[in-house]
Order: C-alpha cells, then structure tokens, then sequence
C-alpha cells in the first residue's frame, strides 16, 4: 500500500511537471537565484497517527523550513517537522539540495533524520532520500503544487495549493502522508498523515 501511494503521487508531480507553463514555479521559492530565500512555518493537523497499526491520540504540532537559492538552478532545503501524540512523537529534520530541472519541477536528494520516543519506546533513524517536487501555477489564482520523496528509512508525498496574500507572504493548505521506517523497533513503523497549514515568506 505504501509503493503504490508514493507511485500515485509521483505520477501526480509528473503530470503537473509536464503540463507547466513557463510561469510555472516550484512552491514555495519561484527561483533558485543565489540570494532568494524562502522561510516557512504552520501547523501539522493529523488526521491519524500510528505506531504500526496502533492509533495514537491526535496533538497538533509544528513545521518550519527554509529554502536559500545557491543559483545555477540549485537551491538548499531545510525542514522541521514535529508529529507528535500523547504516546509518542517522532521530530524530523531533512536537508536537502534541489535542482530545477524545468521552470516547474525540481528534482532533490538529501539526507533525513527521524527521532521518535514514547510509551513504545523509539528509536532514532537516519535515512538518505531523494525525490520530486512540481507545481503548476494558475493566474490570479493559485499555485498548485505535490512532493513526493524516497528514501532507504522513509518514505512520503504532500499535494497542496498556495495563494499570494501579500507582495512576499503565501498562505499554503496541503495534505501529507509520511511513513517512519523501524521507528519503535524491527518493522514498528511511525505513520503520520493529515493536513499542512502554514505561511511563507519571501525575500
């Protein structure tokens, strides 16, 4: 069930990649220039959280991220996540590089560290990752984006839309569904999907 979620949101940031126009950007940076830097932050609203197939208690929690343009269509990725439960929790943090491979899709590989604890005991789990992010920009609208990424101990997609309120300030909405490989142990894995509210910024 995992393989074939990841498959169906890769297929998804495929189809928004090969169908951009050239207005089309990568959420939340519209370009890697060296100096263009995007900071983000919002809530995690799960819908369910597990530890295998044991439900935990939902708690809102936390995200905060940067992405810093290094330029020659290259972009360093910074994110935090905090998923956490009144069992347990598991607090994530990646980096990653990014290159934009077209106006409307990067392709990325990093390396992502996941830290769970709780009532089931936990385990702290590093996993190299790559991945794909497209986006599909709507004028007057919004922008249309997914990220779908892989890794040896993790796997993972977000599909979401942002709006510009502001000159440089987005409010973003957008689903995620993660998986934590051996997070409480041997095959114990942590699953946390639901809903991203959040604002970035730009400069």
């Amino acid at each position: 069930m995992k393989s074939s979620h990841a498959l169906l949101a890769f297929g998804a940031a495929i189809c928004l990649a090969t169908t951009c126009s050239l207005s089309a950007y990568a959420s939340p940076l519209k370009n890697y220039d060296a100096g263009k830097v995007a900071i983000d932050a919002g809530i995690n609203l799960p819908s369910s959280l597990k530890g295998d197939n044991y439900k935990f208690s939902k708690s809102n929690s936390t995200y905060l991220g940067a992405t810093v343009g290094i330029g020659q269509k290259t972009a360093l990725n910074y994110k935090w996540n905090n998923y956490k439960a009144d069992e347990a929790k598991t607090r994530a943090q990646q980096f990653n590089i990014m290159y934009k491979v077209l106006p409307g899709i990067s392709a990325y590989a990093g390396y992502l560290n996941a830290d769970t604890s709780g009532d089931f005991g936990g385990k702290t789990k590093n996993s190299g990752q790559i991945g794909l992010q497209a986006a599909y920009d709507i004028p007057a609208l919004f922008t249309v984006w997914g990220n779908v990424g892989y890794g040896n101990r993790n796997s993972g997609y977000e599909i979401g839309i942002s709006k510009p309120i502001l000159n440089n300030l987005e409010v973003n909405a957008s689903y995620y569904n993660q998986t934590f490989d051996d997070a409480f142990g041997e095959d114990l894995d942590m699953k946390a999907k639901g809903v991203n509210l959040g604002l970035t910024l730009k400069f």
